[in-house]
């Protein structure tokens, strides 16, 4: 018996598989970060899709595996938001915690009223610009290249627009005002 592997058809079908994840890897985590809002979560997605292409493709062979790739990301992702739109709602609607069965206080409840509205106030001294790179770059998680191309600025014009924001939020938030 030979001690070198047997390089058959299911073989090279892994391989080719294996090579197309690669190749599609980064779109692949482009597009989930578009869905979901979180790059993390989009890595963690793109990486459960590739595992289960690579396993459907060992049991039966697959006519467009690319077209299945992103056809399994874009459930995994809509199961995903679906998990978090359902948690959320419960953590909204529950009238207890967790901890102990208690409702959030009125001052918690205030307190968090009057940090939303610091943060909706500081929000608007800022430039519409600035506020659509900060948007942009911080909640819905764009590289500063992919609002460059968005908005059709210069990358460092976006990275001058964020600083500055992150840094006028800041003093407005701490309460101090930026000269």
């Amino acid at each position: 018996m030979s001690a070198t592997p047997d390089r058959s058809t299911p073989d090279a079908a892994a391989d080719s598989i294996a090579d197309l994840y690669a190749s599609c890897y980064s779109e692949l985590v482009a597009y989930l970060r578009r869905l979901c809002g979180d790059a993390g979560l989009a890595e963690d997605l793109a990486q459960e899709a590739g595992m289960r292409l690579i396993s459907q493709s060992r049991r039966e062979a697959i006519a467009k595996p690319r077209a299945f790739l992103f056809h399994v990301a874009t459930n995994l992702a809509r199961d995903q938001l679906r998990r978090r739109m359902v948690s959320d709602s419960y953590a909204i609607d529950s009238d207890y915690d967790d901890a102990g069965g208690h409702a959030p206080g009125a001052d918690h409840i205030a307190s968090v009223q009057e940090d939303v509205a610091r943060v909706s106030a500081a929000l608007n001294t800022l430039t519409p610009r600035a506020r659509d790179v900060l948007v942009l770059a911080r909640i819905h998680g764009h590289t500063q290249k992919e609002i460059a191309d968005q908005l059709k600025l210069q990358p460092k014009t976006v990275e001058n627009h964020l600083t500055r924001a992150l840094a006028q939020l800041g003093a407005a938030l701490t309460g101090r005002r930026r000269q």
